[in-house]
């Protein structure tokens, strides 16, 4: 199989390995977390506490959430400091304005790639150089981040944290961010080590391909760095424990699947389609979206697809795209794990995510399309007591 950026099959035929070494690592990132951040993590769940700022959420969590500061801090903190106010604000409403007006989108998809191919495509061989933390470089980011309209969740949470910000001195937020800095850099160096050979073709990629999508509005999610797929992966582990215990509550259980995994792409594809979501009529045997179909007939759970995340989320529409008391088990690439699987929890649905096993659609990672597939032993041990 031909691998495009990542492949959870590694050197052999299925994931098997893969979730074994992810489950082993993010213990390691949570427990390298609580050495160095316990006070800060129990300070912030405190002030969550006494504020109601947002639903109550994990340690885990809020470790994960200072984990994606630094991170996003190292790979984009440099560029942010550079984008003027009127191309941010601009690209920040067309970015609302494409949420919430689908007949728009492909127009405004045009601008956004012209814009952010201009004003936001970060520099591949520019990111060494660290900001130094502060209140006001961490703003400019957060602008960034929304500018570009590929990180609204995270963006959502590190406000928060922002606020949390205020009541502290100076001196405080410095070294608050620097140790988010700090364990986002042994987070880069450990997960090269440990989880690196199923990224291996990102730099190709980035190096070969990502030129192609300049001027397109895919720049940047095409775009992310190597240690952007390792925070997915190990983001993916941390929520699925997170949510756990709602999503088995449930009496009803859903398989949510991107529209890359269907054979043949949508002109070979019988499914049923209601302007939302696709529902199989499995007509291809060796197509998993019709095994996974016969699958649910027989374990009592239902199947859908989906184009992308946003027919989920849409209120434009009238037709409910579940019912209430369902768990979601929500399929996708790398990269939208964290902001699927935290879109999720703010609708209310209680959710656990199974990685596509490779990329590519051919939306943005194919020419012609490859169908994608997940390992069928992660989707069982997730349904497993549930």
């Amino acid at each position: 199989m031909y691998t495009i950026t990542y492949s959870l099959r590694g050197e052999g035929q299925t994931a098997e390995l893969y979730y074994k070494e992810i489950l082993s690592f993010a213990d390691k990132v949570l427990a390298e977390a609580l050495e160095v951040l316990q006070e800060v993590i129990d300070s912030y769940l405190s002030y969550l506490d006494t504020e109601k700022l947002t639903k109550s959420i994990s340690k885990e969590e809020a470790i994960l959430e200072l984990l994606i500061l630094g991170v996003l801090w190292r790979v984009y903190g440099g560029d942010s400091q550079h984008l003027d106010t009127l191309p941010e604000s601009v690209m920040i409403k067309l970015s609302d304005l494409r949420k919430n007006n689908e007949a728009l989108k492909p127009g405004i998809n045009v601008i956004k790639g012209v814009l952010s191919t201009l004003f936001l495509s970060p520099d591949l061989y520019d990111h060494l150089k660290i900001e130094e933390p502060g209140k006001e470089k961490l703003d400019k980011l957060l602008c960034w981040l929304s500018a570009t309209g590929e990180f609204e969740q995270e963006v959502k949470r590190l406000r928060i944290w922002q606020r949390f910000f205020e009541q502290l001195t100076n001196n405080q937020i410095y070294n608050i961010i620097s140790e988010a800095i700090s364990l986002a850099l042994w987070f880069e160096e450990s997960s090269e080590a440990l989880i690196g050979e199923y990224t291996g073709n990102v730099e190709r990629f980035l190096n070969e391909f990502r030129p192609k999508h300049y001027w397109r509005e895919d720049v940047i999610f095409c775009g992310r760095r190597r240690v952007e797929y390792h925070l997915n992966m190990v983001g993916a582990e941390i929520m699925n424990r997170a949510f756990r215990k709602a999503f088995t509550s449930t009496s009803k259980k859903l398989l949510l699947l991107p529209t890359c995994m269907r054979i043949g792409g949508s002109v070979s594809c019988a499914a049923v389609n209601n302007g939302r979501w696709f529902k199989c009529r499995k007509c291809i045997e060796n197509c998993q979206v019709c095994q996974l179909s016969k699958q649910g007939e027989a374990q009592g759970f239902d199947v859908l697809m989906v184009a992308h995340g946003s027919s989920i989320s849409s209120s434009s529409n009238d037709d409910v795209l579940f019912d209430s008391d369902t768990g979601v088990i929500g399929v996708s690439c790398v990269l939208n794990l964290i902001s699927g699987g935290w879109m999720l929890k703010e609708m209310g649905i209680p959710a656990q995510c199974v990685l596509l096993d490779y990329c590519g659609c051919k939306t943005h990672w194919h020419e012609e399309g490859i169908p994608t597939q997940i390992d069928i032993n992660k989707l069982k041990c997730i349904l497993k007591d549930s």
